[in-house]
């Protein structure tokens, strides 16, 4: 089984979805995912962003089983963080030294907290 038929298979398993639910819920025809899932077929790259804007999984995580380029556990962070990529330079500056600021705080914070 290739990587994607096998991943597919995971992230609907791990979801308790049915092939008939999951082709509902995405607009394909459950046996369209079947071929994906038996790897008789590799899905189109429409298809494969719909499967994981389902799944809420970047595309590369269809291909490799993992996130590649981000793998943040808070969503509203890495939206954030995805809005102030789109800032001039100078705003994006000022947000990494605001940044940087709070972490050393929260680090400073944390060792004050150990002496006590």
């Amino acid at each position: 089984m290739n990587e994607i038929a096998k991943n597919l298979r995971e992230l609907r398993d791990k979801s308790g979805l049915s092939l008939r639910a999951l082709a509902e819920a995405i607009g394909l025809s459950h046996n369209t995912l079947a071929t994906y899932e038996r790897n008789d077929v590799v899905p189109t790259v429409n298809n494969a962003v719909k499967i994981c804007e389902y799944f809420k999984v970047p595309v590369e995580y269809l291909l490799y089983g993992r996130k590649i380029l981000t793998d943040f556990n808070d969503e509203e962070l890495l939206k954030l963080f995805k809005e102030i990529d789109e800032y001039e330079e100078s705003d994006r500056k000022v947000a990494k030294n605001i940044l940087k600021k709070l972490v050393k705080n929260v680090s400073e914070r944390k060792k004050i907290e150990k002496e006590i």
